[in-house]
């Protein structure tokens, strides 16, 4: 790619470690993109700083977000997973190094909202645009070209919506979270509790973290059972925690569907064959294929166009069996 390389206040950033890494060292999952540095060719260099590994969606999310980076698209994608999901130390070296390494552009999705300031003044100073995938951070918006995601607080929203119109006289409910800290935690909270907002017969039992698991949300919901049983509703908030809140319910010798109603986000494949089966009541999705999107937002800032600064990705909703195994029959799971 013709694009200049950026030396501005990258030599007093570099340290000693981030010159020794590679971004397979930067990251516990490897990198599987190609080497880092200039690649001489007219392709445009792309680090992805993911998290990896972590589910269903995310899976598919990260693939598609490789399927349109390729090579024959004019990209050169340098994929840096983070050790964990939660290790935003893997993600802040895998960074540094795309810094250093003069790539023309930085896809983040951040392990956590928090921390991230630092490293997008210095990938500013570098000329180096940063466009936000999924997650957002705490940071100014100046310091990042756009985000790119479903919007987390409409799609709770609707699981809102839909609990007001299942439950007309209120309910009792529990929230199974996602992993402390992040802004997809805090905004389908938001926009769960804003639908319900007001509406008489609401009892929220209690919220606890189930850090995206299935083995988590069932462990959280068989507590909650036998301190509960007047237990109604339980809004998961991925798949994975509900298909587990599901498998407590059926344990605990209740029927989920219809002792305990269970509302999901995300739409992976094996959330709607549970929603077929009657295992869950209602699941949102949170579209993972928007590859295209960042393709467009990736070309727009190196043309020097103008970018939407938030760029919503949309979704659908499925709310009985019939529904679930239509969304399956078209291919909408992942």
């Amino acid at each position: 790619m013709a694009h200049s390389k950026r030396m501005l206040g990258i030599v007093g950033f570099i340290g000693a470690g981030a010159l020794a890494l590679g971004l397979a060292g930067c990251a516990g999952g490897g990198a599987d993109a190609g080497d880092s540095g200039d690649n001489g060719s007219d392709l445009t260099t792309v680090g992805f700083v993911a998290v990896g590994p972590e589910g269903g969606w995310r899976d598919a999310n990260e693939q598609a977000i490789k399927d349109a980076f390729t090579e024959e698209a004019g990209f050169d994608l340098k994929y840096a997973p983070a050790s964990s999901p939660t290790d935003q130390k893997s993600q802040l070296d895998a960074f540094s190094t795309f810094v250093n390494d003069e790539v023309d552009v930085i896809l983040l999705t951040a392990t956590e909202a928090s921390g991230w300031e630092d490293s997008l003044e210095l990938a500013q100073e570098a000329e180096i645009p940063v466009i936000l995938l999924d997650r957002g951070v705490d940071a100014s918006d100046d310091l990042y070209v756009t985000r790119i995601a479903p919007d987390n607080v409409a799609v709770a929203a609707t699981v809102g919506d839909w609990a007001l119109e299942t439950y007309p006289e209120g309910a009792n409910y529990y929230t199974l979270e996602g992993v402390p800290g992040l802004s997809v935690v805090n905004e389908r909270n938001e926009g769960f509790e804003a639908a319900i907002s007001g509406a008489d017969g609401w009892n929220k039992i209690g919220a606890q973290t189930a850090n995206w698991t299935a083995d988590e949300g069932k462990s959280v919901i068989e507590t909650v059972l036998k301190e509960n049983p007047d237990l109604q509703f339980i809004f998961a908030q991925n798949d994975e925690m509900g298909i587990g809140a599901a498998a407590a319910v059926t344990a605990a010798g209740l029927v989920p569907g219809t002792d305990v109603k269970i509302a999901t986000i995300d739409g992976t494949t094996p959330a709607l064959e549970a929603l077929a089966a009657g295992e869950l009541s209602f699941v949102a999705q949170y579209n993972p294929f928007f590859g295209d999107l960042a393709v467009d937002a990736v070309n727009d800032a190196l043309a020097g166009n103008d970018v939407e600064k938030t760029i919503i990705v949309p979704g659908e909703t499925f709310d009985s069996p019939e529904a679930a195994q239509a969304a399956i029959d078209a291919g909408k799971g992942f």
